[in-house]
């Protein structure tokens, strides 16, 4: 499989970059057109950065799955790999899920009541 970069998403990455170095990663509009990023990624590029970002250990490794097999974590094992208080990651998430949803990518951020999913462990 030859792998290419839509014109899409090559156009949103390099818009997220310039507008990221501009206003930094956190801003509103760096935060959207992260989620746009996201949103026109090739599929295999998005595994490809999962399996480095988990070779890198900057992840931790799923809990729980639900019932389609998509892959959760845990809110307090994310916080500890950042290096931050599991509330702030918490207040992160939410702002991503507003801006995701005023976007129309209602599914872009995905968060479940982990009484709705099935341990990994």
């Amino acid at each position: 499989m030859q792998k290419t970069f839509p014109p899409e998403f090559t156009a949103m990455m390099q818009q997220y970059k310039d507008t990221a170095a501009g206003l930094g990663d956190n801003h509103p509009l760096a935060r959207r057109l992260w989620l746009m990023v996201v949103h026109t990624a090739p599929s295999w590029f998005v595994d490809e950065m999962s399996a480095m970002a988990r070779e890198m250990d900057l992840i931790p490794e799923p809990c729980a799955c639900d019932d389609t097999g998509q892959r959760f974590y845990a809110l307090d094992a994310l916080a500890a790999k950042l290096g931050i208080p599991a509330d702030e990651v918490a207040q992160h998430m939410e702002m991503l899920k507003a801006d995701a949803a005023a976007m129309g990518l209602s599914d872009a951020i995905q968060a479940k009541d982990a009484r709705d999913l099935h341990p990994l462990h």
